[in-house]
Order: C-alpha cells, then structure tokens, then sequence
C-alpha cells in the first residue's frame, strides 16, 4: 500500500502538479477577497476569454525560447495583422473567407523576414524581433493614419463572441479526455513492455489527474453558455504544438538546439533550417493570434492592440517551466502559466486594485519564476559535477 502512495505521490508528481496548486491556491484566495465573485461560471469564462489571446501567443513564445531564442515583436506583429484583416474586410469589403488566409501569409511573411535575419545574417534573435517591434508598430500605425477601423463583419466577430453550445462542449470534453486516457494507456503499455515502466496505474493517474479534474470545471463551466470558440482555438493551437514539440522528428530537434546547439550540428542537425521553420511557425502564429485579438477587439486598433503581448506571453512560457537557457519547455506549462498571469489580472480587478500594483504583482511572479529556474539549474548542476 505504502508502496503504491510512492509510486502515485512521488516528487515528480508533485513538481508537475506545483504550477496547478499554485493556481487553485491564487482562486481561492480571489474566491474569499472578492466575495464569492470570483468562482461563477460568467467570470470564469471572462478569464478564459482574457487569457486566450496571451496563450495563442505563449505557445510559440515556447517553441523558440526551447531554442534559445526570443521573440520581442509578437505585440506588434499581431497587431499589424489586425490592420491587414481591417483594411481588407472594413475599406475594401473583402470576403473574411479570403481575407483570414492572406492575413495569416502576412504573418507567415513576418515569421521569415525575422527568420532570414537570425540565420542568414546571423543576427541575434533578440536584436532582430526588437527592431521588429518597433517598425511593424510602426508599420500598424501609418497604414492606418493612427485611427481605429471597425466594426468588423459578423463572421470575424463570432470567432471571439460566439460559443459552441453546451451539449456538444460537455461532448468535446469527455471525447477529448477519452482520447487523451487511451493515448496515455497505450503509451504506458509500450512502455511497459520495453521495460521502462512498471507502475502504470500511477503514471496515469499522475497524468490524466490534472485534466480530468480540469474537464470537470470546465464541464461545469460549460453548461451555462458552452464553450467559447476563442477557447477552442487555443485547445487545437495547442495539441498541434504539444504533437509537433513531443511527438515529431523536428520537436526532438527543437530541444536538441536548445540543450546544445554545437552538439546538434555536430549530429547532423541542420540548426540555421530548423530554427528558420520555428520562426516561420511563429509568422503563423503572429496571424492567428492577430485574428483572434482582432476579432474579440471588435476592429484594428493599431496604436494599442497586442501592446506588452510578447512580455505577457514571455512571462507565462517561464513561469510554466521554460528554461531561458533553452532545451527545456512544455506548451501545457506555458498555458497554465498564461493561466495564473490571467487569474492575477482579473482577481485583483474585481478587487478595483490599482493598474500599478497588479504591474508590481506581476512583476513579482515573473521574477520569482526566473529564480526558481535559476534555482533548478544550479541544483542540477551541482549534482552532476559531485557525481
């Protein structure tokens, strides 16, 4: 019996669990400060709604900082995507079927040109998405002479105010945590039988216990108006991410750059075309975050959209365990980091706390984050050299 409360609590388990229990830790606190506000099904869905957008962006934030690479333009770059998006459906009364896949070429363009700089020019990823930042600002702003462009058409509004109905969300939820178990089991099983695992009933409980616990809320959440669709879009954003990162020949390569780049070439891995293709990802993402903020903003606001996006979506991929370091970074991390970012912001907002102290809060989250990965590495470190 002993044994088996070992193998299920063991320190991973509690390591990989640390994030969430800080999270339900911060709920309930906002639950007794704001009175019972705070857990309701119509703010919980405000946050996911809030937090959908810095997670969109937090995922590719992932991918390139796993390679040792920063992205400081993500803000900009988005919001210049939603002046594409404006001018085309707004002054030029464009079809949002064929304004959506031009929106996202200009984003893809956006991921190359930075892309080319990095590893053609061998400039330093975060000179080039610096100057990025300020000249697709830049770019946002003279296409628009500063002003805003709205309304948008109903079919680009929807995607940020529209909702899959209750009975298929509460649907989605079990189907997609069904598959998830299978997954997990034949994975263990194979395992298993390689003979590097032998307690599969804890490894699953260790794993499918967060997302079960998660679809229940989520369920709960559910049955009131259904699940956005903005919140799907960040669910499919972000399996494809986990499939590429985990399960695919360029993921291993992602971390291999990462954990060290020398080492990698020397194995054959081609760094420069592997870590343009990551910034080309991040153009796709720059276009589907820049629909999604563009489409909940209701209309180009190129002056104001996506400002300090890339420092939000930076905060959330190492507060969920990305190492600055690189090598090390799971999009599941940086999306329940992006969650207690966002569950700061809307807790102490229904507290009406000043916009400087939930900055200074943040801010204080973010560096003890850094000092715990500092922490991490100097801990392994150490290890490794008295071994």
């Amino acid at each position: 019996m002993l044994g088996r409360l070992g193998r299920l609590f063991n320190r991973d388990a509690f390591r990989d669990s640390t994030l969430l229990l800080v999270v339900a830790g911060i709920w309930i606190f906002f639950q007794f400060t704001t009175e019972g506000t705070f857990l309701t099904q119509r703010n919980l869905v405000l946050l996911a709604l809030q937090t959908s957008i810095v997670s969109l962006a937090a995922i590719s934030a992932v991918m390139l900082i796993v390679t040792r690479n920063f992205d400081l333009s993500v803000g900009s770059a988005v919001a210049l995507v939603g002046v594409v998006v404006a001018v085309l459906t707004v002054n030029h009364d464009m079809n949002p079927l064929l304004a959506l896949p031009i929106a996202l070429l200009a984003g893809v363009a956006m991921g190359a040109w930075q892309g080319l700089w990095v590893t053609r020019m061998g400039v330093s990823s975060f000179i080039v998405t610096l100057a990025g930042m300020l000249y697709f600002r830049g770019a946002s702003m003279i296409a628009t002479n500063g002003a805003t462009i709205a309304p948008l058409p109903d079919a680009l509004a929807d995607l940020a105010t529209g909702f899959l109905a209750p009975g298929p969300s509460i649907a989605l939820i079990v189907v997609g945590i069904g598959a998830l178990a299978g997954f997990q089991l034949l994975g263990a099983r194979r395992a298993q039988q390689l003979g590097l695992m032998d307690a599969v009933g804890a490894h699953l409980v260790r794993r499918l216990a967060p997302f079960v616990v998660g679809g229940l809320a989520f369920g709960w959440v559910a049955t009131r108006q259904g699940i956005p669709y903005l919140v799907l879009l960040v669910a499919a954003a972000a399996v494809g991410a986990e499939v590429v990162m985990r399960r695919t020949r360029f993921g291993l390569q992602l971390y291999a750059i990462g954990g060290n780049p020398e080492a990698a070439r020397l194995s054959g891995i081609r760094v420069n075309r592997v870590i343009f293709a990551n910034f080309l990802i991040a153009g796709l993402a720059y276009g589907v975050t820049g629909v999604a903020l563009t489409a909940r903003v209701g209309g180009a606001v190129a002056g104001s959209a996506g400002l300090f996006l890339e420092l939000d979506a930076i905060s959330a991929a190492i507060i969920g365990g990305t190492s600055l370091t690189g090598g090390r970074g799971r999009v599941f991390g940086a999306l329940v980091g992006a969650l207690l970012m966002g569950s700061l912001n809307n807790g102490m907002s229904l507290m009406n706390v000043p916009t400087f102290y939930q900055e200074t809060a943040r801010g204080v989250v973010l560096l003890f984050a850094v000092a715990a990965d500092q922490y991490r590495r100097t801990r392994k470190s150490t290890g490794r050299k008295t071994t």
